[in-house]
């Protein structure tokens, strides 16, 4: 793990000593449950080019609660990507999520800042469900008062899960610079494509294969995480079994890729599954309006596979009584239309969106 920083100081400065990333290329690599996605980004100017796009699908039990059970194909898989894909850089950024994770913003009395980090880390333990010996933690400063209240944001994690994560990608001949976290990356897609507007806060959310994760965004600051474990892959499996299909099939008929009108007991499902979605995203809004006194959410933005369910922002919409869309994490980005369509553009756009976010971040020198 030598080399290898959580990154947080990246997300709220200049901070670079810790990247070595050369030529101007930026790699973001994301290891999801169901997939692995790889992003390369080239500067150009003050702006960014996309490079490569490349996703490989992961076997069942790969990954499990988002921990790594089997980092021989993680490895393989990896390097399946990299055969395909010509890189400029060996180096590349990351990210993790899940239980072994712990976010949390912490408000503390400070007389003298030589001595925050060991009160960080000393707060810390309570919040910890893991013995202290286990974790490796970052912090960030987000403000310190005259009256020396200092708000930090804590980000711990088990060791034994980032090493498996760093040693599955070194493994495969990739080196972990740094090692973000997932809302971390929506937050940095997000505001390297869309106008900050001081007055309001907005909802990102990740539909992933076996998870939601939430991020409320004001003033350039996360005030708000969630992550819940309900995906795309609860409602796949849910057809499997009423319709007698096999998983690859359950999963296209879920993303509409039959053709035809969608059956009648699939079509309920769905709506099960949307309104299920949509409560957990309510219930998110909802603490952070009662809790926080930041913005009141504006409009939310879904990403991940799951966000690609047709109609599945209407619903959500329509639920949450919040304007809803799909992200795109190509409205700043420039890309050869030669080489990349409009089309594919759109077909990858919300599962491309962390791997951008971590290749964003990868980048910030």
């Amino acid at each position: 793990m030598a080399g290898t920083s959580l990154g947080l100081a990246q997300h709220f400065s200049n901070i670079s000593d810790l990247l070595s990333f050369g030529g101007g290329s930026a790699v973001g690599l994301s290891i999801g449950s169901s997939s692995i996605k790889l992003v390369e980004l080239k500067k150009t100017g003050k702006s960014w080019r996309l490079l490569h796009f490349g996703i490989v699908q992961l076997p069942e039990d790969v990954i499990v609660n988002r921990e790594i059970v089997n980092s021989v194909a993680v490895s393989d898989h990896i390097r399946t990507l990299i055969s395909q894909i010509k890189l400029g850089s060996k180096n590349v950024c990351t990210a993790l999520s899940g239980t072994s994770m712990i976010i949390k913003r912490m408000s503390l009395d400070v007389p003298k800042l030589k001595d925050l980090e060991g009160q960080v880390f000393w707060e810390a333990e309570q919040y910890l469900p893991f013995d202290v010996s286990e974790v490796i933690m970052d912090f960030q400063m987000l403000s310190r008062g005259k009256d020396n209240k200092t708000d930090v944001l804590l980000v711990a994690v088990k060791k034994s899960v980032l090493d498996s994560y760093i040693n599955s990608i070194e493994d495969a001949g990739l080196k972990s610079k740094v090692v973000d976290v997932d809302f971390f990356a929506l937050q940095n897609v997000f505001e390297a494509n869309y106008p900050s507007n001081p007055n309001e806060a907005v909802a990102i959310v990740d539909i992933g294969s076996s998870s939601l994760k939430l991020v409320i965004v004001h003033g350039g600051i996360p005030i708000y995480t969630k992550d819940s474990a309900i995906g795309g892959r609860n409602v796949t499996a849910e057809i499997q079994k009423q319709m007698s299909l096999s998983y690859a099939d359950a999963e296209t008929l879920k993303m509409g890729g039959q053709g035809g009108p969608m059956p009648q007991e699939i079509g309920e499902l769905m709506h099960v599954m949307a309104d299920n979605l949509a409560t957990e995203i309510r219930r998110g809004i909802d603490f952070y309006n009662a809790s926080s006194s930041g913005a009141p959410v504006s409009y939310v933005l879904l990403a991940g596979g799951s966000a690609k369910i047709p109609g599945i922002s209407k619903v959500i919409e329509d639920m949450i009584h919040l304007p809803t869309q799909i992200i795109n994490p190509f409205n700043s980005i420039s890309y050869d239309p030669a080489i990349f369509s409009q089309e594919y553009l759109n077909a990858i756009a919300p599962i491309a969106a962390i791997p951008i976010g971590l290749a964003l971040r990868a980048g910030q020198q």
